[in-house]
C-alpha cells in the first residue's frame, strides 16, 4: 500500500493547461521545483508518492514519475530505498544557499496601506503577539510551568481521549461540556462564595473572550463601559473591537472609584473591575465601593464584568468574597480562568451568567466559536472532581508565597528608587518610581533595558494613567537567586536611565 507523506506541498495545478507547448511533466517539475527553492518545501521533507501525486494532479503517473527523475538527475530531490522521495538538503549550488522563510523568494505583492475597519484600528493599538511568552523573571502574570502535575494531566487526557462513543470528536454544546460545568460552578462556589448553579456556567477561552460576549449581549455599538485605569487593556481592546467606546475611570487604594465613573458616563452600560486583586495595581475594592458599584448596576440598568483572574492565590488575611456574591439583583457576570492557575496553552475559562441572560449568551458564544475544545473540557473536569486541582492550588499557593516573600526581601534594596505596592495575593506586584525620581524616569526606557539584560517587566505606563511611572513584577517564576539577580539588572537599568554614568 502506498505511503502518504500528509499532503506536505500542494502543487497550485490550476494553471497547467494554461501553458501550451510546455509537457505536463515539465510544468510540474518546475512548480516542485520553485516550491523548493523558495522555501515553501523545506530541505529533507518528504513528498507524497508518485501514484498519490498523480491522483492529485489528475494526470498520468507516467508523467509524475518523469517530472520527479528530472529533479531527481537536477539535485533537487533524493530518493531513500524503502522510504520514498524527499527534498535535497542542499540546493544546487546555483540556488543555494536554501532561501528562509519561504516568503524570501515569494514574488512581489502591493504593500500598499490597506483600508482597516475601525474594529481592526482599534485593535491595532494593543498588537497581537507573533512568538510565545514564558515565566522568567519577572513576567507578570504567567505561571511557571515546573509545579503543574504533568504526568497526572497527560494521564487524564489519554484517559478521557479513549472514552468510547463520540462526545470529544463530535460538535459540543456551545456552553460546554456539563462534567466541567458542574465542576466549575462547585469549584467558585467554595473558594469564592460565587453563588450559581451549573446551567449558569458558559465555558469559554479567555477572560477576553467573556468580556467580548458580554459586550456582544449587553451593550450596542457607541455605548460605553467603564474601565479602570490603569487596568487590563486586552479587555480595554475586546470592547472596543466590539464598538463599545471605553470610559477610563481613576483607581484609587480603594479601587475603582466609582463616583469618578458616574461623573463621566452615568449612564455606562458595563463596568470591567478586578475587585479582589485590581490589575496592576494589587489593591482590593473596598466594601463600601463594591456596594456603590451594584447601586449604580441596579439603578441605571448597567452591569459589571467581575474578572477574577487569580482569585485563588491569596496569602494574607482572610478570603475576599466576590462582587457575584453580594449581588442580588443579577447584575454582574463573573469571569475566571484556568489558564493562569494551570498554564496558560490550556485556553480555558468561565463565565457565570445571570440566569436571565444565559441563552443570549450561549448564542453568541455559538456565533463565536461553536465550543471550546472538547477534549481538554474533558481533561479539565476530570482534573478538577478528582482533587488534582485544589492539590496543585495548596502546592503553588506555597510556592508562589514563599517566592512573594523572597521577592519583596531582595526587593528591599531598591527602596530608594521603588516604591513597592501591595503584594497580598496574586503573581505580580506594581511599584512606583520614588517621587523624588518619578520625573526623571522613563518607565519604558527602563522596561527596555532590563529586556535587553534578559529580564522582563512591565512598565506601568503601558496600562493606562497613573499617578507616577512605574514597573509590574511577576514574582511567581522567580527563585530567590532569579529575584536577586533580576533586581539588581532593574537597579542598574534605573540608575543609568537616571544619569548614564551612575550604573557603571
Amino acid at each position: 500500500m502506498a505511503k502518504h507523506a500528509g499532503s506536505v506541498f500542494s502543487v497550485d495545478v490550476a494553471g497547467l493547461e494554461s501553458e501550451p507547448g510546455q509537457p505536463a511533466y515539465a510544468r510540474i517539475c518546475e512548480r516542485i521545483r520553485a516550491a523548493i527553492v523558495s522555501g515553501a518545501l523545506a530541505p529533507n521533507a518528504r513528498l507524497p508518492s508518485g501514484r498519490t501525486l498523480a491522483q492529485d494532479l489528475g494526470v498520468a503517473r507516467n508523467t509524475v514519475d518523469w517530472a520527479l527523475d528530472q529533479l531527481v538527475a537536477d539535485g533537487y530531490i533524493v530518493r531513500r530505498r524503502g522510504a520514498g522521495s524527499f527534498v535535497a538538503a542542499q540546493l544546487p549550488e546555483r540556488d543555494a544557499p536554501p532561501l528562509t522563510p519561504a516568503r524570501a523568494a515569494a514574488p512581489a505583492v502591493d504593500a500598499s496601506p490597506r483600508r482597516l475597519s475601525r474594529r481592526a484600528q482599534a485593535l491595532r493599538a494593543y498588537p497581537g503577539h507573533y512568538s510565545g511568552a514564558s515565566a522568567i523573571a519577572f513576567t507578570p502574570s504567567l505561571p511557571p510551568i515546573d509545579p503543574f502535575p504533568r504526568a497526572v494531566w497527560n494521564r487524564l487526557v489519554q484517559r478521557e481521549a479513549a472514552k468510547p462513543g463520540g462526545e470529544y470528536w463530535e460538535y459540543g454544546a456551545s456552553n460546554g461540556l456539563p462534567a466541567l460545568r458542574s465542576a466549575i460552578a462547585a469549584h467558585a462556589s467554595a473558594m469564592r462564595a460565587v453563588r450559581c448553579s451549573p446551567e449558569q456556567v458558559l465555558v469559554v477561552t479567555s477572560t477576553q473572550q467573556a468580556v467580548e460576549l458580554a459586550a456582544k449581549v449587553l451593550a450596542d455599538p457607541g455605548e460605553t463601559a467603564w474601565c479602570e485605569t490603569p487596568g487590563y487593556q486586552p479587555v480595554q481592546h475586546c470592547l472596543r473591537a466590539a464598538g463599545v467606546d471605553v470610559v477610563a475611570v481613576p483607581v484609587d487604594e480603594s479601587g475603582l472609584n466609582v463616583h469618578a465613573g458616574q461623573a463621566l458616563a452615568a449612564d455606562a452600560r458595563l463596568a470591567y473591575v478586578t475587585p479582589a486583586h485590581q490589575y496592576p495595581l494589587g489593591v482590593e475594592m473596598s466594601i463600601e465601593r463594591r456596594k456603590a458599584l451594584l447601586a449604580w448596576a441596579r439603578e441605571r440598568d448597567g452591569y459589571v464584568l467581575e474578572d477574577d483572574y487569580d482569585g485563588d492565590y491569596r496569602y494574607q488575611g482572610r478570603p475576599i468574597a466576590s462582587l457575584q456574591g453580594m449581588d442580588d439583583h443579577g447584575r454582574v457576570i463573573y469571569i475566571g480562568s484556568f489558564n493562569k492557575i494551570l498554564f496558560p496553552g490550556l485556553r480555558i475559562a468561565y463565565a457565570i451568567v445571570p440566569e436571565a441572560l444565559i441563552a443570549a449568551f450561549v448564542d453568541a458564544k455559538h456565533a463565536a466559536d461553536g465550543h471550546t475544545a472538547l477534549l481538554m473540557q474533558g481533561a479539565l473536569a476530570a482534573f478538577i472532581h478528582e482533587g488534582h486541582l485544589g492539590r496543585h492550588l495548596r502546592k503553588t499557593r506555597a510556592i508562589y508565597d514563599e517566592r512573594r516573600i523572597a521577592f519583596l526581601d531582595e526587593a528591599a534594596a531598591l527602596a530608594d528608587l521603588l516604591e513597592f505596592g501591595p503584594a497580598i495575593a496574586g503573581m505580580h506586584v506594581t511599584a512606583l518610581f520614588q517621587r523624588e525620581l518619578a520625573g526623571r524616569l522613563d518607565d519604558r526606557a527602563v522596561a527596555d533595558a532590563c529586556a535587553r539584560a534578559g529580564v522582563v517587566v512591565h512598565p506601568l505606563s503601558k496600562y493606562g494613567a497613573c499617578e507616577r511611572a512605574g514597573l509590574v513584577f511577576g514574582f511567581a517564576g522567580a527563585t530567590r537567586a532569579d529575584a536577586r539577580a533580576g533586581l539588581a539588572i532593574v537597579r542598574r537599568a534605573i540608575l543609568a536611565s537616571i544619569a548614564p554614568d551612575a550604573a557603571d
